[in-house]
């Protein structure tokens, strides 16, 4: 059963140094932060099932120190824990291969108990409880949007936006996700669910009313261009609150988590309304999370065999669609990878290989390759959100563990 655990957030955590919800996001800091989300936000436990599902290790475990890679920034050959330390800013990692977990770590002061929050890769959980959704007659992927969050119908932008469009981020809707830029609507919607401490209380307005009240022009027709836009995924864990007619922790705890043989509770940490941050504020063990990110490569079973998510789902995610693609063409971000795709709120790097991702800032991911029966799970403190450094230490990190594997 969903409980309470933080009621009262402190704008302040550690007074030794200061931190706190107005500078958690600083380097410096994130080490520590990100294991303290909840002490900053409204938070809810999610129970796992019954009874954990032990991970499978295999006898011969990967020599992460062994592996010799290529630093990105100097070009120079560095070990491994070189490039997990100096530019992932790895703070745990873990690997499994062809069923069997063949390497655990942990590092910058994470220890195995410690729950991480998993930012971005939240949005990927979330588009697992639409797909079960659709498969429940529920939801319609072809269906506008509006269907199920009737506040949208009189919002002239939102007429022609299904939920397709929602999943894979082509709504063609007016937004800017700009980390940088204190201005930016990010950092707008940021301030209405609690990110950082505003100055002005009617700012803090919460997910749904900032969606609502926000995004509001519409700047491409639906389905011809991606942008990245955090704040869809608050749309699409409303709508499910709306089609279920139940909270989203308890569908997150009913749906999925309850069902993958998870050893802790997660954190989910809400706006002052309780609504869960779906869009990045999920907090999770590392194994907890592989436990969860395993489904995709288990084709949609938990690590006992029961179907938990439909396999069309994944299916789906690698399947190369020219409009997913021409649509990512479009977008700023067609150069990470020129053949890619997003869909269903995953990264897709290279459909025909099958190579995909959950994704959140400052480094965590879930990295996939199904042909080679891989997934890569990690958290890491990187000192910025996103960038070209960071994906291209993230990409060299999977490809020669992939090599070593195979």
């Amino acid at each position: 059963m969903v409980k309470l655990v933080t009621e009262k957030p402190s704008t302040v955590i550690n007074e030794n140094f200061g931190i706190g919800l107005e500078n958690w996001d600083e380097a410096q800091f994130l080490s520590y932060t990100q294991l303290n989300m909840d002490k900053m936000f409204h938070t809810v436990a999610l129970e796992p099932g019954d009874k954990p599902i032990a991970l499978p290790y295999g006898k011969n475990q990967l020599d992460i120190d062994s592996l010799i890679m290529t630093d990105p920034l100097t070009e120079r050959l560095i070990s491994g824990q070189q490039l997990l330390n100096a530019r992932v800013y790895n703070d745990a990692l873990l690997v499994m291969h062809k069923g069997q977990v063949v390497h655990e770590s942990y590092r910058n002061g994470m220890l195995e108990s410690d729950r991480h929050v998993i930012h971005s890769t939240t949005k990927s959980h979330c588009a697992m409880l639409v797909a079960i959704a659709i498969e429940e007659g529920l939801m319609d992927e072809k269906k506008e949007i509006s269907i199920y969050i009737p506040e949208l119908k009189s919002i002239s932008a939102w007429q022609g936006v299904n939920l397709g469009h929602v999943l894979d981020m082509v709504a063609g809707l007016h937004y800017d996700e700009n980390y940088e830029d204190a201005n930016s609507m990010f950092w707008d919607y940021g301030r209405a669910v609690g990110y950082c401490q505003s100055k002005h209380p009617k700012e803090v307005i919460g997910a749904k009313a900032w969606f609502i009240k926000n995004l509001v022009e519409r700047t491409d027709a639906p389905g011809d261009k991606f942008l990245y836009n955090s704040s869809l995924t608050n749309v699409l864990g409303t709508a499910l609150e709306n089609v279920y007619q139940k909270g989203l922790a308890e569908l997150f705890e009913k749906l999925l988590y309850g069902k993958v043989g998870a050893e802790s509770d997660a954190y989910f940490n809400t706006d002052h309304l309780g609504f869960p941050i779906t869009e990045g504020q999920l907090n999770l063990t590392l194994r907890d999370f592989s436990r969860t990110a395993s489904l995709i490569i288990n084709d949609g079973k938990n690590l006992q065999g029961e179907q938990v998510i439909p396999k069309c789902f994944i299916d789906d995610i690698v399947t190369p669609n020219s409009a997913a693609q021409l649509a990512f063409s479009r977008g700023k971000l067609a150069q990470l990878c020129p053949d890619g795709q997003y869909k269903n709120q995953f990264w897709v790097f290279e459909p025909k290989l099958k190579q995909f991702a959950m994704l959140g800032i400052h480094g965590q991911f879930a990295y996939y390759d199904l042909k080679h029966e891989l997934m890569i799970t990690g958290f890491s403190s990187h000192p910025t959100q996103d960038g070209a450094s960071l994906f291209m230490a993230l990409f060299e990190l999977w490809e020669k563990i992939t090599l070593s594997l195979n």
